[in-house]
């Protein structure tokens, strides 16, 4: 049977959750209690917070709409 790994939180001794509790901007394994980014102060937050704004700006301009006018 492979070992549980658990919580790479330093003070947390719980199993870390499969899938869901893998961050993907760390690297870490968290349970469910630290698996978001601020609950494990992730070093990476800032990073995710700014690919997510990019990717919303983004959207939003193709999704603009467009002024025709007329001759």
């Amino acid at each position: 049977m492979p070992k549980k790994i658990r919580c790479s939180l330093t003070d947390c001794k719980a199993v870390a959750q499969r899938i869901s509790g893998d961050c993907a901007f760390c690297g870490g394994h968290y349970c469910s209690n630290h698996r978001l980014l601020e609950d494990h102060k992730c070093q990476g937050l800032e990073d995710c917070k700014k690919e997510a704004f990019e990717q919303n700006a983004m959207q939003l301009n193709k999704e603009r709409t467009q002024v025709i006018r007329g001759v």
